[in-house]
């Protein structure tokens, strides 16, 4: 079995701006850790696409997909590397109206990128699992869209309520991709979410190398002291290691469920918590999929 992971889990939001570790850096680090592909973030198309084709090349890693919003320009560079997939890492929505409104958003995108061969998917995070006129709000962004695909955050799904094998089998053939997330406890998909009408309380991370060292540490800075504050605590501390007695859930089962589509699904690694040493945890990971899913 091949295992992805993204080099978000290199840094976080650090890496979303463009701090820490090179892209070189990172690729040598995933493939020395037992990876076999990537996932990217926007910041990483800022370098070189013959650059970045040079060093995939050297370590044998393959890129599958980059977490961005949708451009053409990401579309192209993408497709130049081979890619799979541009997956829009969330964007606001929190009722039928607005879910309807996105899904026809993301077919519009899935046309724009056909020709170049590239896939557009949406990624989850608990917040899709809001109810809304007795029914989760991504259930109505897939039932409305057509040709866009999915990449269920099983992590989060489970952590809102929702078993990933069930979901992956209600809408078959959505799914083109799972991030693999341990999880523990049920917490659900909390208030109701942001209206995508609304203005936005969070930085854009496009082009984010064109602000200030200090403006991206100062953003930095923001996110850190909301994920380490009591309600962010909450929202990680429910992660826990792959296999793990508390886990719930079966892994197998996601992928039998997988299986059951017409396409092979990616798996990416995806944590923003830790067990343990970071890179210890995330090559235990890569490991204990590789050994126990078949």
């Amino acid at each position: 079995m091949k295992v992805g992971i993204g080099t978000y889990s290199f840094g976080g939001i650090a890496s979303y701006l463009g701090l820490g570790d090179t892209l070189l850096e990172k690729f040598r680090k995933i493939k020395a850790l037992g990876f076999d592909y990537v996932e990217l973030l926007p910041v990483d198309l800022d370098n070189d696409v013959e650059d970045i084709k040079k060093w995939l090349k050297e370590t044998g890693l393959t890129v599958t997909s980059i977490h961005a919003e949708p451009t053409e320009d990401i579309v192209k560079k993408i497709a130049a590397l081979g890619g799979q997939a541009v997956i829009w890492a969330s964007s606001p929505f929190n009722s039928k109206e607005e879910a309807i409104e996105l899904a026809h958003q993301l077919d519009e995108m899935a046309e724009m990128a056909a020709p170049y061969g590239i896939k557009i998917g949406y990624h989850n995070h608990s917040q899709e699992f809001y109810v809304d006129q007795g029914k989760p709000i991504m259930e109505y962004l897939i039932e409305n869209s057509a040709k866009c695909y999915f990449q269920l955050d099983c992590g989060w799904a489970m952590n809102a309520g929702t078993y990933p094998p069930s979901f992956i089998r209600r809408y078959k053939n959505r799914f083109l991709s799972i991030h693999v997330k341990e999880n523990s406890r049920v917490q659900g998909p909390g208030p109701k979410p942001a209206s995508r009408h609304e203005p936005q309380n969070r930085p854009s991370f496009g082009n984010v190398k064109e602000l200030p060292l200090e403006e991206r540490q100062k953003i930095l800075a923001g996110f850190e002291a909301r994920n380490n504050s009591e309600e962010g605590k909450k929202r990680f501390n429910v992660q826990c290691k792959l296999g793990a007695p508390e886990s719930n859930i079966d892994w197998q089962e996601v992928k039998n469920a997988l299986d059951e589509q017409d396409f092979e699904a990616f798996w990416i690694v995806e944590r923003e918590g830790f067990y343990d040493e970071h890179d210890k945890c995330i090559a235990e990971d890569c490991a204990w999929l590789k050994e126990h899913i078949k």
